[in-house]
């Protein structure tokens, strides 16, 4: 029984390693490599997980999300799971079929494999107990329904990951574009103000490029999901002082917000501070950025009044409200998303302009108004 045990794990072993193409090449011309006894279950689960999911090796409808790099297992890190779930599914980054998300490293490994032609999930997770997994259908006439949503997110998934799952996974289906699909794996799920930070990111580009000697500096009064998108598309880190958050009060809000503003608005209309500022030229050149969520919500379907369901968070509305409009703005044609955007004041000064309106304790637009 030991004999035979040992060769049926050895034949597994063979097939994993055919499976994985390790034998495509000469023996002097691959990297050897030799997985933790972690990393040989993770392998056994993306096997079963691709076999549940129902699709062979390559298909054009699957998609590998996972927080591999990130997520580790028994304190180890887990960067070559991603060579793993490739081999196993030949889902890739230059076919835009496998996306890593960003998690803390605290958080255990996942992957979840989509299948977008039925919504067919499976989720896998590392846990004490080692690698489980959840079977989740989440085509939206199914998974935007409250008890479906509840149900899936009592699962091993949970509601954050889960969020981020869905969003990533119904965007990815409607073909949006790879820089909006990078955005969100920084940010972790694609959410309306991500959508925001995205859609400014373009009116930059075309309204306000760099030009010699510029660089872009953003301030979030209030701060927001789009500063993460614009730090990828920019560069514009907090660390390399480019990118600011600043609170500010409700009444604030509706007063600098000028005719943007809408009574119980879910979403702060004022986006971004937005300067190019040139230290050689000693040069500050700015404009304040609102948001027209009103057309927002009307051209996209949605009731804004479900952002803020009874019982929050708790409430499965409050995440299928953010994750049913993030999708339909990703959807919706640039050209029109750009007209969403409108520029509420612009603004000159010299290059310590910038730092003014970042310094702690100064209302940045207060000082705006007040310039000539």
């Amino acid at each position: 029984m030991k004999k035979f045990a040992g060769s049926l794990l050895v034949g597994c072993m063979v097939f994993l390693l055919m499976e994985l193409n390790l034998f495509a090449c000469g023996f002097d011309e691959y990297r050897e490599i030799n997985y933790n006894k972690e990393m040989v279950q993770a392998m056994n689960a993306v096997f079963n997980a691709r076999n549940k999911i129902g699709l062979e090796k390559g298909d054009e409808r699957l998609l590998a999300l996972t927080n591999a790099g990130y997520g580790t297992v028994n304190g180890k890190t887990t960067e070559a799971f991603l060579d793993i779930v490739s081999n196993v599914t030949a889902c890739t980054m230059g076919t835009k079929s496998l996306l890593t998300v960003h998690t803390p490293f605290t958080e255990p490994l996942w992957c979840a494999l989509y299948r977008k032609d039925n919504g067919k999930l499976i989720f896998t997770k590392w846990s004490e107990k080692g690698f489980t997994q959840q079977q989740i259908d989440i085509s939206p006439k199914k998974i935007f329904k409250s008890q479906d949503w509840k149900k899936a997110a009592s699962g091993i998934i949970g509601s954050k990951t889960l969020f981020s799952v869905v969003t990533i996974s119904h965007c990815w289906a409607a073909d949006v574009s790879w820089s909006l699909l990078k955005t969100a794996e920084f940010h972790n799920h694609i959410c309306p103000g991500l959508n925001t930070g995205f859609i400014i990111g373009e009116y930059l580009q075309k309204k306000y490029p760099l030009r010699k000697g510029e660089k872009y500096m953003f301030i979030g009064a209030p701060p927001g999901c789009l500063l993460d998108a614009l730090q990828i598309i920019f560069d514009t880190t907090a660390g390399k002082s480019a990118a600011f958050s600043k609170a500010v009060s409700k009444q604030k809000i509706e007063k600098y917000s000028q005719d943007l503003w809408f009574k119980d608005a879910p979403i702060p209309p004022l986006a971004v501070i937005v300067m190019r500022v040139n230290k050689k030229s000693n040069s500050c050149e700015g404009v304040v950025l609102g948001v027209d969520w009103k057309s927002i919500f009307a051209d996209a379907g949605q009731n804004y009044q479900d952002f803020a369901p009874s019982g929050g968070k708790a409430n499965p509305v409050y995440f299928i409200s953010r994750a049913k409009l993030s999708v339909k703005m990703a959807s919706i044609n640039m050209a029109k998303k750009l007209t969403y955007v409108k520029e509420i004041k612009k603004f000159f000064g010299q290059a310590a302009l910038a730092q003014k309106l970042a310094m702690e304790g100064t209302d940045p637009y207060a000082v705006i108004q007040s310039l000539q």
